[in-house]
């Protein structure tokens, strides 16, 4: 079987590791799969031998690439240069992501000349990404092709369910496709302890992204002032890096444990992190797939912190222990310099939010918003924007009571090495490397035998009005 795997770009990490593990699960395996993987950036990587660069599959905004079937002809030259033949099927990351329209377009364009492809969606441009709908919008109408010939994947059942709405009355088929997480060389790590390293390291190994919540990080500075919190890096987004660096005096300026961007400040090592940290941490608000909540375990180490319920039931439901993770970091609405004015903020970003997608807000939208945020008085710290969080914080600093009061509903110590190994035996065993290629081999033979029909375009509408809903209004995303 030929297969053109399509990305954007194959920089480290994100999508290039899940086609990187793909191709690693064969050559571990015994399928006869002959691949070409095309993108529009150079790879610097190891583990793709058989790459294709495709000007115009990059990112770029609606005008950069207007001539999509100009792309497709590239992309399907490059292909053949690659498999030495039209492929039998395309396996095609994030096409509806906004990232490029022409791309998107494109892939309309393949998908009427009949091929068989697998549509595999990592991120929407719906939930919470209005910049890349907006540049959807003059194909947003060809943005999901529909017919037996053309399959999607999606990472969890949250996805899942919401492209069952989507793609209701097609003839696509829709798979659960968990990535897979390969034994890694931080298994169970024993290394020296190093004395340039804070004691004490609860470590947040992410980039600074503001979905990551670096707010509630500082925040749990205060409860536990005897650990020393980090994340490990900065941002890439130039759009995020003044407001890193506001949290950076922040948190210099009332002396809080807490290190922004670690591994940039010490120039360590992830393996050295890692190994030196007593625990992970996670406070981030929005995931895709999750990893966060696995790879901790394979390290040998606990995770304490967030936890996202709609991402992790799917991991709870395979034997991984995740109940002492809090749903919500609850504070009283009085420790907010004007609690009043919290409604007319929720307001104000619903109404901006709508918009972005063009969409109006009803007008008991916003108090639907409150209520998901607020229950009996107390708000939810993790649903609030940076100048919020920063008025608690204080606050909180100087007051022994609250903090004793918040710190009770944040475990940061129980964690023993039993459910650590217990953990981690069930991430090995669920989401193994070669089960996964398992399983994309098997929807790959499921898309052979399809037959060849005409196609259609589903209603992304109906996506959108799966993510766009007031109960799921975060202020660090509005």
């Amino acid at each position: 079987m030929k297969v053109a795997i399509v990305h954007y770009h194959l920089k480290p990490g994100g999508v290039t590791r899940v086609i990187e593990n793909t191709l690693l699960a064969w050559k571990q395996g015994s399928s006869e799969i002959d691949t070409v993987v095309l993108s529009g950036r150079p790879y610097s990587g190891v583990g793709i031998n058989n790459n294709r660069i495709v000007d115009g599959l990059d990112y770029a905004g609606p005008s950069v690439n207007p001539n999509a079937a100009h792309l497709l002809k590239s992309m399907i030259d490059q292909a053949k240069d690659g498999l030495g033949c039209i492929p039998d099927l395309w396996h095609i990351h994030n096409h509806s992501l906004g990232k490029n329209p022409t791309f998107t377009q494109a892939v309309a364009l393949l998908a009427g000349k009949g091929h068989k492809m697998l549509l595999h969606i990592h991120d929407f441009a719906e939930d919470g990404r209005p910049e890349n709908y907006l540049a959807l919008n003059e194909v947003y109408h060809q943005t999901f092709p529909t017919s037996p010939q053309i399959h999607y994947a999606v990472l969890n059942h949250r996805d899942f369910s919401f492209l069952k709405v989507l793609l209701k009355d097609s003839e696509s088929s829709v798979h659960l496709l968990a990535n897979a997480i390969p034994a890694n060389d931080l298994q169970n790590i024993s290394l020296p302890v190093k004395s340039y390293l804070p004691k004490n390291l609860i470590l947040y190994p992410v980039r600074a992204v503001r979905r990551k919540n670096l707010g509630e990080l500082a925040f749990l500075s205060v409860l536990y002032p005897e650990k020393h919190f980090a994340n490990s890096l900065g941002p890439t987004n130039p759009k995020f890096l003044p407001e890193f660096q506001k949290w950076k005096r922040f948190v210099d300026d009332l002396n809080l444990p807490v290190s922004f961007g670690l591994a940039e400040e010490i120039n360590c090592s992830f393996q050295d992190m890692v190994g030196h940290a007593d625990a992970i941490i996670s406070t981030s608000i929005a995931e895709g797939f999750g990893l966060g909540f696995l790879e901790p375990w394979t390290f040998g180490k606990a995770l304490y912190g967030r936890n996202i319920e709609e991402i992790t039931k799917d991991f709870t439901q395979l034997g991984i222990e995740l109940g002492h993770l809090y749903d919500r970091l609850e504070v009283d609405l009085d420790l907010l310099d004007e609690p009043k004015n919290l409604m007319p903020t929720i307001d104000l970003s619903l109404n901006e939010y709508y918009s972005y997608y063009g969409k109006q807000k009803s007008k008991d939208m916003s108090l639907t918003a409150y209520e998901s945020m607020v229950r009996n008085g107390r708000v939810d710290f993790g649903r609030l924007n940076e100048s919020l969080q920063k008025q608690i914080i204080k606050r909180v600093c100087h007051s022994p009571s609250q903090i004793e009061l918040i710190r009770a509903q944040v475990d940061l110590n129980t964690i023993g090495k039993e459910q650590v190994s217990s953990n981690h035996e069930a991430v090995s065993r669920n989401f193994a490397l070669k089960n996964y290629g398992e399983k994309v081999l098997g929807i790959y033979q499921r898309l052979q035998c399809e037959e060849a029909s005409s196609i259609k375009f589903a209603d992304g509408q109906k996506l959108l009005s799966c993510f766009l809903r007031p109960s799921r209004l975060n202020l660090l995303r509005a």
